[in-house]
């Protein structure tokens, strides 16, 4: 589908180009036609005027103040002619110029025998110097324009190949900058997957150990206390199996909301899995302490849960081990942790039991 829309843009695009190339040449040749008549029109109008001049040069040669006007006014049409139509103009102007310089020649000087003629045989020949010389000069401006015209041409050619790399590396760097930005989501992502239980958004069973590892490390080199609880639900099996999983799920969330709302910014609520959960209590308290602690959550979790208009009552058994007292690696705590809560199970339940003695 987006292909045939890019080739559908695509033609309409060429459809555009061709209009716009034909409209174009279109003017150009009107314009063209145009100056072909303007130009036939100044070489008619000059040639009759210089016809007309002539003819009075002749006529008039006596008089050698009217012919020194003539003859400049001869100029004047010959210079313009060369400087309003160029190449064309120049041509025509040395001929009539020619023409002029013989018919003065050959009909008064020659044959009336009037030397006083002379300067209209002469000033012609001077003429087409004069206009050779601004012919000349005038081409050569030209080939500088030309040249000069090409090269703001090429220049403005480069610029707009220049504008449009650049508007490409802008558009490519947009493009590179959205896709570092959706890899960086796609990481945090990752990540937050890798190391998160997607149901109650706790650190999942991977973070929790990589926290564990980290704290006996520190232990080793700094003697850090901390403690580490391991807490199951009583009876959530039956819950479950009676109100199904979706059920079972929503109250696992829940009972991982109001635990989060308890425990403190330092410590750390993971779940491992099902319906355990791990408490790594980092800060350094005394066993009655963490006794205090432990005992604020295990009866927040016997208040009413109400869960799709139903109200649903659990408890949890806690087993709690000391580092270093009872263990110095994760393995340990975790053992020790989880052998002490099935001893408060074996007491019967919602109970909190230190892995070293039952309290």
């Amino acid at each position: 589908m987006n292909q045939m829309k890019k080739m559908s843009e695509e033609s309409m695009e060429k459809s555009k180009n061709l209009t716009r190339l034909k409209k174009n040449y279109l003017e150009k040749k009107k314009t063209a036609t145009e100056n072909k008549m303007v130009s036939g029109f100044k070489i008619a109008i000059c040639v009759i005027l210089f016809i007309t001049v002539i003819f009075l040069q002749v006529r008039l040669s006596a008089l050698s103040n009217i012919a020194g006007v003539i003859a400049q006014i001869q100029v004047i049409v010959s210079v313009y002619l060369v400087v309003a139509v160029r190449d064309k103009g120049y041509q025509i102007a040395v001929a009539i110029n020619i023409l002029a310089s013989l018919l003065v020649l050959f009909g008064v000087v020659i044959g009336q025998s009037n030397l006083e003629a002379l300067p209209g045989v002469v000033v012609p020949l001077c003429t087409i110097i004069t206009i050779s010389i601004i012919s000349f000069y005038e081409h050569s401006f030209n080939t500088k324009l030309s040249e000069i015209t090409e090269q703001k041409k090429e220049l403005s050619a480069l610029y707009d190949e220049l504008a449009s790399s650049e508007k490409e590396f802008l558009q490519q760097n947009v493009k590179l900058k959205e896709l570092n930005r959706k890899m960086k989501q796609r990481e945090v992502r990752l990540n937050y997957l890798a190391f998160t239980d997607v149901l109650t958004g706790l650190p999942n069973r991977e973070m929790i150990i990589g926290k564990l590892d980290a704290l006996v490390d520190r232990h080793q080199e700094e003697a850090a206390q901390f403690a580490v609880v391991f807490i199951d639900l009583d009876n959530f099996k039956k819950i479950n199996d009676y109100k199904g999983h979706y059920i079972g799920d929503l109250l696992l969330k829940a009972i991982a909301d109001k635990m989060k709302k308890i425990i403190y910014q330092e410590d750390m609520l993971g779940r491992l899995g099902g319906d355990e959960f791990t408490l790594i209590i980092q800060r350094d308290l005394t066993e009655r302490e963490i006794l205090e602690y432990v005992e604020k959550i295990r009866s927040a979790l016997l208040e009413t849960f109400e869960i799709e208009n139903m109200e649903l009552n659990i408890s949890a058994s806690f087993g709690i081990a000391l580092c270093p007292r009872d263990g110095i690696t994760t393995a340990e705590l975790l053992n020790y942790s989880d052998s002490a809560m099935y001893k408060a199970k074996e007491f019967g339940k919602n109970r909190v039991q230190f892995s070293t003695e039952q309290l």
